[in-house]
């Protein structure tokens, strides 16, 4: 059948560039409904609206290049068509036919040029942004969230996940939009051309569709799998190189980390070779049907010119719009399994994102901390061990400038008291006061802003040692700095190096002894000049000339006081034996209180402890 009468396959190609406004407001009021539901792609799409002056331009581009693209295979049909006419056709014509070619194929690369570029750098920019949003909520969980959490994991969903969701949102999407316009517009100018054709063409949509579907639900749940197994390979990578010094002190240790991270290589192969085989039965499908599709074109066509209801030169066009839909139908095939991945990595990433910390922020800040701790009937259990009470109804007291040590056996709570001070953890029953307000109800800014910690295992960055003692310090004068490292006797070895203070500590303070990690530690903490200084086995891991400079420090520290509370975990005798008040604990029940002098005297637990540490040392 001929087209109606009036209407040429030119003119049918230039009322599918006119539609090209339509799809642009439709494209348009879609994107918008999209971004207001709740769905992964909701939120993908939310993301992108804040893209919007990059995103409209490039998709304006995308579907101009789409119906520019539209017109070559009218012009090829009508080039082959003069060549194989039997009347003369003047090398004019000719010419004018390649220069309209010509000048189509220019524009329509041109506008790919910019529509790839455009495209691509607002997926750099929604990508940038989604990480920000992911850090700032992974940052701002309760500690109790880590501990069922593996960094590798969470470094996976920073790293992995956003770039899988990256390509989605960028060349992925254009490639979709720029195949779905060209999908529409071919279908137009074909159902122009001849409505029969077009029919018998479009037989073998229904089962691709049904294909698609079937497919896309088994990739979704492949992709998930994959993204779960990729980041567990993260996590045993990032645990290996981590802790490679413990790791090789041991003579299994090694072929252990090797074992498990090629046990997780070969489950991550695994899902990744159930997407190979998933892709591939796709394309494969696909290909067959386009085949099928165009053997049925090329012979109902043939009978249709032989008929007289088109000429051969729109049955070549519509050969070519043939080819071009089918390549536009291969093209959404092959990205699909890109896009069930992202839509697998976007649910992971945006639970994170959506997460409420269990915490809550409180709602007061005092402005002046006076630093009086109060531990009221506190019970606690960690989320990960709830049958294991850790604290059970422990109460006790700290005035402001008093050294509060607390001592017992490992295992005893002593650590735990630190971290509900430092509110790391939530007690269930009980309070935790500060100044006889609930930490629960202060803000975190005030309890991080008059709240420091000397750990027994220090963590420092790898950063200079400058940047380490001023850590969490807005601003630090370098004279304030070295006042803070000389009251930690670390002043004097950091001068010594060749850079000073600019000297680089490497990765977890690597490169510095057990005794300078301390007292650069220490110097961090004085810096922050908290009213609250909590000082967690600050000695007991060091050797004895280390830990007398150290100890030196502290009690340099504890006898000047200005104004501070200190809160005091040590096995060592000499520690505590000046404190104000000593905290007993034994099995999470605090079981004694007093001065040195006074539970002596008692003669209960701490005597006990204190004769045990003189046993040792004699």
């Amino acid at each position: 059948m001929s087209l109606p009468k009036g209407v040429t396959t030119a003119e049918a190609a230039i009322v599918a560039i006119l539609v090209i406004v339509l799809i642009s407001i439709a494209s348009v009021l879609f994107g918008g409904y999209m971004a207001r539901l709740n769905t992964p792609t909701g939120k993908i799409m939310k993301l992108a609206a804040g893209e919007a002056r990059i995103l409209i331009p490039a998709t304006f581009c995308l579907y101009l290049n789409s119906a520019l693209f539209i017109l070559l295979p009218y012009f090829g049909g009508q080039f082959v068509q003069m060549v194989g006419s039997k009347d003369f056709i003047s090398g004019e014509a000719l010419n004018e036919i390649t220069e309209k070619i010509v000048v189509v194929a220019v524009a329509s690369s041109l506008t790919s040029m910019i529509r790839g570029m455009l495209y691509v750098l607002a997926g750099e920019r929604i990508v940038r942004e989604l990480r920000k949003q992911v850090f700032k909520a992974l940052i701002r969980q309760e500690i109790a969230y880590f501990d069922v959490q593996t960094t590798g994991a969470l470094v996976s969903r920073l790293t992995n996940d956003t770039q899988t969701l990256q390509n989605a949102a960028s060349s992925n999407i254009s490639i979709f939009l720029r195949c779905t316009a060209s999908l529409l517009l071919s279908l137009i100018v074909m159902f122009v051309t001849s409505w029969k054709l077009t029919l018998a063409m479009l037989a073998t949509v229904p089962v691709v569709s049904i294909l698609a579907a079937i497919m896309g639900h088994f990739q979704r749940k492949v992709s998930s799998k994959y993204q779960d197994e990729t980041a567990e390979l993260g996590n045993i990578a990032s645990e290996t190189f981590g802790n490679l010094r413990t790791v090789r002190a041991f003579a299994s240790g090694e072929k252990l980390m090797e074992y498990k991270y090629c046990s997780a290589s070969d489950r991550v192969y695994l899902y990744g070779w159930k997407r190979s085989m998933i892709y591939g039965a796709w394309s494969g499908v696909v290909g067959l049907l386009f085949f099928v599709a165009f053997a049925v074109v090329l012979r109902f066509g043939a009978s249709l010119v032989e008929q007289k209801e088109m000429s051969s030169g729109d049955l070549i066009s519509f050969v070519l719009y043939t080819v071009s839909l089918s390549g536009s139908v291969a093209m959404l095939g092959s990205i699909m399994p890109s896009f069930s991945a992202a839509i697998g990595a976007t649910q992971k990433i945006f639970e994170i994102i959506d997460r409420e910390p269990a915490q809550a922020d409180g709602f007061i800040d005092p402005g002046e901390c006076k630093g009086k701790l109060e531990f009221d009937q506190v019970c606690f259990h960690y989320a990960t061990r709830p049958d294991a009470q850790v604290l059970k109804k422990v109460s006790f007291q700290a005035d402001s400038n008093q050294v509060v040590a607390l001592v017992g056996q490992s295992g005893s709570g002593k650590t735990s008291c630190v971290s509900l001070l430092q509110r790391l953890y939530d007690c269930q029953a009980g309070a935790v006061r500060i100044d006889g307000v609930d930490v629960k109800e202060l803000k975190m800014s005030f309890l991080r802003r008059n709240m420091a910690v000397v750990s027994q295992e220090p963590i420092l960055f790898a950063i200079s040692a400058r940047e380490n003692i001023a850590f969490g310090v807005e601003e630090a004068s370098q004279i304030k700095l070295e006042e803070a490292a000389k009251l930690a006797n670390c002043h004097s070895f950091i001068s010594e190096w060749e850079k000073g203070y600019d000297t680089l500590v490497g990765e977890r303070g690597i490169q510095l002894s057990g005794g300078q990690k301390q007292r650069v530690a220490i110097a961090r903490a004085i810096l922050a000049n908290p009213t609250i200084l909590l000082l967690d086995e600050a000695t007991s891991a060091l050797d004895a000339e280390s830990e007398g400079m150290v100890q030196e420090a502290l009690e340099q520290l504890m006898k000047q006081r200005e104004g501070r509370t200190f809160l005091v975990i040590a096995h060592r005798l000499s520690t505590v034996k000046d404190a104000d008040l000593i905290v007993v604990l034994s099995a999470g029940e605090c079981v004694e209180t007093g001065t040195h002098e006074e539970l002596l005297a008692k003669g209960n637990v701490y005597k006990d402890l204190v004769q045990r540490q003189l046993d040792l040392r004699g």
